[in-house]
């Protein structure tokens, strides 16, 4: 298998990953925000300003923490597994080009 293809597989296992993640946080904080919360705090319901903040905080909770796991996962399997060396860079250094000498 070439570092091509390794590179593709490893791009689809992880954005996988990442949609599985995001299904499983995007759970876990509606069942948090709209389960626990109203009955831990009865009168959070009442407060017009919580029909905002809960959404804004389920859907950012939801990206960041996805985010701070995926990162810290391909951060750990690029480390432990030498991935590096194994895959085919994504995005190339671009060349240094020649500076134009501007004519007076």
């Amino acid at each position: 298998m070439t570092k091509k293809a390794r590179t593709v597989l490893l791009m689809i296992a992880a954005t996988l990953f990442n949609i599985v993640l995001m299904i499983v946080f995007f759970i876990l904080f509606s069942l948090i925000l709209f389960g626990l919360l109203p009955s831990v705090f009865p009168s959070m319901l009442e407060s017009q300003a919580m029909g905002f903040v809960l959404p804004v905080l389920w859907i950012g909770g939801t990206i960041g923490c996805t985010f701070f796991i995926y990162s810290r996962m391909i951060r750990w399997a690029s480390a432990k597994f030498d991935l590096e060396s194994k895959l085919d860079p994504i995005f190339q250094p671009k060349k240094a080009r020649p500076r134009k000498e501007r004519e007076e």
